[in-house]
């Protein structure tokens, strides 16, 4: 499954490269540029070779981008002093910026898409006009969150207003499963296997993540009263 296999992959590269990430964004920042276009540009012209195509489709339809928005997003639920947080939270910045970078390859091509459908909205069954509409919204969303995700834009912000536009994160994630589910609903109830599976992915996910996110809110709240 392209979704496990690519979350699985980008766990194991940042737990390996994390302090490099630290200390040359820049470059992984490039990378995640060209691993973009590499995405886009063998979506646009197929490969022959079959492991080209798999990772094309990976990096295309968004999942390696939302595997670092999942690893990013997982990070809040840790314990301060949790070693995955230790590891993690002095990097969340840069893997946001990766992740945006990532998933400008999926929203690149369905722009262009979408933007052919501007004149026949009336035509367009309302299911559809509804995940234009949150698609729509993920974008701006999308736009807002990787301007902010750069250090200089951050370093110019007040610190209060900063995490109020972070804050939007959490309406971003949500708002992706909501889109997610625009397009996988139906054919999984029609039985189809593969979107049957798929959404049982990102269902456990979101699901794990408002689970653990809440009780991060528990503790954290019963420690502020406790100290």
């Amino acid at each position: 499954m392209s979704q496990m296999a690519t979350l699985l992959v980008a766990v194991a590269l940042v737990a390996a490269c994390h302090r490099l990430i630290k200390s040359y964004p820049v470059v992984f920042c490039g990378l995640a540029a060209a691993v973009a276009c590499f995405g886009v540009y063998f979506t646009y012209q197929p490969s022959p070779v079959e492991a080209v195509r798999a990772m094309a489709f990976a990096i295309q339809k968004g999942h390696a981008g939302f595997a670092f928005l999942v690893i990013v997003m997982f990070t809040g639920v840790f314990g301060e002093s949790s070693a995955p947080r230790r590891a993690l939270q002095p990097i969340r910045g840069e893997l946001s910026l990766i992740a945006v970078i990532l998933m400008a390859a999926h929203f690149v091509p369905y722009v262009i898409s979408y933007g052919n459908m501007l004149g026949m909205l009336g035509s367009l069954r309302p299911s559809i006009v509804a995940g234009l509409a949150v698609a729509v919204v993920v974008l701006v969303l999308f736009c807002v969150l990787a301007v902010t995700s750069v250090k200089r834009v951050k370093h110019a912000m007040n610190a209060r207003r900063w995490k109020q536009v972070q804050a939007l994160a959490y309406g971003f994630f949500a708002l992706i499963f909501v889109h997610l589910l625009g397009y996988l609903i139906v054919p999984a109830q029609a039985g189809a296997p593969e979107a049957l599976t798929t959404l049982g992915f990102y269902t456990l996910v979101f699901g794990a993540y408002a689970a653990l996110r809440l009780r991060r809110w528990r503790l954290d709240r019963r420690s502020a009263l406790a100290g």
